[in-house]
């Protein structure tokens, strides 16, 4: 039995009250064109979704490298006074 086989048997098995549901996830499918993509289509568009990715991340290395943090020297105080001022306490 194929998969198309296997498949109309259960929907002549469903009652008539989810047949709306199927109908609804079997539009979604074929609406979405990587359901059509082909294997070597797949295969190009996942190695072009990695390499944006690793893209990405060369950009974060890059900048974490060229951009220091900008953590001011005297950060205990600035956090004291931003406490202070957002929650109104008292130093």
């Amino acid at each position: 039995m194929t998969l198309k086989e296997e498949a109309y048997a259960l929907i002549e098995k469903l009652p008539d009250k989810v047949m709306g549901d199927v109908l609804k996830g079997i539009k979604k499918t074929a609406d979405d064109p990587k359901t059509w993509e082909t294997p070597e289509q797949e295969q190009a568009r996942l190695a072009r979704e990695r390499e944006e990715s690793m893209q990405a991340f060369r950009e974060l290395q890059e900048m974490i490298r060229t951009r220091p943090l900008r953590i001011p020297e005297n950060y205990e105080e600035v956090y004291a006074d931003a406490m202070a001022e957002k929650y109104g306490l008292v130093k």
